[in-house]
């Protein structure tokens, strides 16, 4: 049983998550076996101070410990998630742990800056650390189920994929709610996007990327009416149209920590969370450049 600690309590994964493993307020569907949140850190937060104290009380409910240091964090821990809810902080809130050893998952957005994102990698290369970072739609029901991964319907020509894309000054751009919608589209194209352009309203943006080999991916970020969650992706053998479900999506993410953990085998790359980074940082700068193209390499 992995003793899983967590860092920063300004975001509902921190009560999400520790329900799952913990089995606790949640079905037994929802059940994520083999990890146990333990004690967490609420560290402070960048964005949402005022969110703390209410899920500080929700995991003292379920019997999670709060400490007062990530020293003592560490005492207690076999991984840690660090779940604060701006991007900006993760390098250093993830620092203390990566040079420990300690296996570590950080959440969504991995960090709002090319060079932090680097950092954090470098870290846990050095340290020979387990480090993954996703989105929860990486690993939803409709993705899993759909065929695409072992290609059933043949190569991934392009996709679209759509959802929410509210903004927070803390998170820039599609790094708060759009980034599930721009992990979504890597996961069904993977790596290789070469240059980004962005179509920007107060009502939607529409955010389209060429890869190295031509395929064309492209994120919808919607701002009013239904923000569902979907994607459509154009294969050899058929089109597969979906609306994704968030039901399962914290519970299948717990389960990917904990096997990542394990093994220590990320299923997520680190060329895929930097590429992530680059290609919202790329939109941000079309966007401001009235949608004229914008090269990821130039994003460093």
């Amino acid at each position: 049983m992995l003793r899983l600690g967590i860092v920063d309590l300004d975001s509902s994964h921190s009560v999400e998550f520790s329900r799952r493993f913990n089995h606790a307020g949640v079905d037994r569907e929802q059940w994520v076996d083999g990890a146990q949140v333990v004690a967490a850190w609420s560290g402070g937060s960048l964005m949402a101070p005022e969110r703390i104290p209410g899920f500080q009380a929700e995991l003292e409910d379920i019997g999670v410990a709060i400490v007062d240091s990530h020293e003592q964090l560490i005492e207690q821990i076999d991984g840690v998630l660090i779940l604060s809810l701006c991007g900006n902080c993760h390098l250093e809130k993830s620092r203390p742990f990566l040079e420990a050893g300690i296996p570590t998952f950080v959440d969504k957005p991995f960090t709002c800056s090319v060079s932090d994102a680097r950092k954090i990698i470098e870290l846990a290369q050095q340290n020979q650390t387990t480090l993954l970072n996703s989105s929860a739609l990486r690993f939803s029901q409709e993705v899993k189920e759909s065929g695409l991964q072992n290609q059933r319907l043949g190569k991934t020509n392009g996709a679209i994929t759509y959802g929410p894309a509210k903004r927070s000054d803390g998170n820039p751009g599609l790094f708060h709610y759009g980034i599930h919608s721009v992990e979504l589209l890597f996961e069904l194209l993977g790596s290789g996007c070469e240059t980004v352009s962005t179509t920007w309203s107060e009502e939607a943006e529409i955010v389209t990327g060429i890869w190295s080999d031509g395929r064309i991916g492209t994120v919808r970020g919607n701002r009013t009416g239904v923000t569902s969650y979907g994607f459509i992706a154009y294969c050899d053998a058929g089109v597969v149209s979906e609306t994704v479900s968030t039901r399962f999506a914290y519970r299948n993410l717990c389960h990917e920590i904990v096997k990542t953990f394990e093994s220590k085998c990320p299923s997520v790359t680190h060329k895929s969370n930097l590429d992530v980074v680059r290609f919202v940082l790329a939109s941000l700068k079309s966007e401001r450049s009235s949608g004229q193209p914008v090269s990821l390499r130039d994003m460093t």
